[in-house]
Parts: structure tokens; C-alpha cells; sequence
């Protein structure tokens, strides 16, 4: 089973299912709901950064890298027309609630940032 919500994206860009948090990334022309949790340590990827070439998060807890395409792979089913999304979530019987949050893994990579200073 599986619920079905509409979502304003005018309007909101996270949907929080219980305990678990997904957010709206923008890849090119496509938008795309995608869980919030690291999987190094569960950090929150939509306060990542996009490394230089914009094909990788920076999670804000340890920096360590996910592949852009590893977390669009993780991402639910959502069908977007304009501003409004109808999206597909698991059924977990937990509550749902739609909000509005900064994402910065939206954000166009910042050019000026020397990846490699992370780990000296």
C-alpha cells in the first residue's frame, strides 16, 4: 500500500513521513523527492553543499561525499506539473506533514571552495 499527496512547490519543499524527512533536490530540469539522511551518519543532505563540479553532497555533519546520483536513486515517485507535485509515499502509517525549510543542496556549487582543504 502507499499514500498519495499533492504538494505545492511554490509553497513546500520537505515532506516529513513519522520520524523521516525528504526534500525536493533540483537536478537540471527535473525535480526529485529525495530521503534526508546521510548515509554515513544520517546527516541532514539538504544542508549539503555541492562540491565544485556539482556532482556530489558534502554532508554538513562530517563532509564526507554522496554521489548525486546515489541519492536520486533513493528517490519516491513524484509526477510534477508547474508548481504542483503528486507524490507517491511509503505507507507507514506514520503522520505527514508538509514544510517549508532552506535547502542549500539547491544551491549552485560554490566555485570559490577548495575541496581538498577538507581533509588536510
Amino acid at each position: 500500500m502507499a499514500r498519495v499527496i499533492v504538494m505545492d512547490l511554490s509553497r513546500h519543499n520537505t515532506v516529513m513521513v513519522g520520524h523521516d524527512r525528504y526534500f525536493v533536490l533540483h537536478e537540471g530540469e527535473r525535480s526529485l523527492l529525495v530521503r534526508d539522511h546521510c548515509p554515513h551518519r544520517g546527516g541532514p543532505l539538504s544542508l549539503a553543499r555541492r562540491t565544485p563540479d556539482g556532482r556530489r553532497l558534502s554532508c554538513p555533519w562530517h563532509g564526507t561525499k554522496v554521489g548525486v546520483s546515489a541519492v536520486k536513486r533513493s528517490c519516491l515517485p513524484m509526477v510534477r506539473s508547474g508548481d504542483e507535485a503528486v507524490v507517491v509515499l511509503p505507507d507507514t502509517g506514520d503522520p505527514v506533514s508538509v514544510i517549508h525549510k532552506e535547502i542549500l543542496a539547491n544551491l549552485p556549487p560554490d566555485p570559490t571552495h577548495d575541496e581538498g582543504a577538507e581533509s588536510r
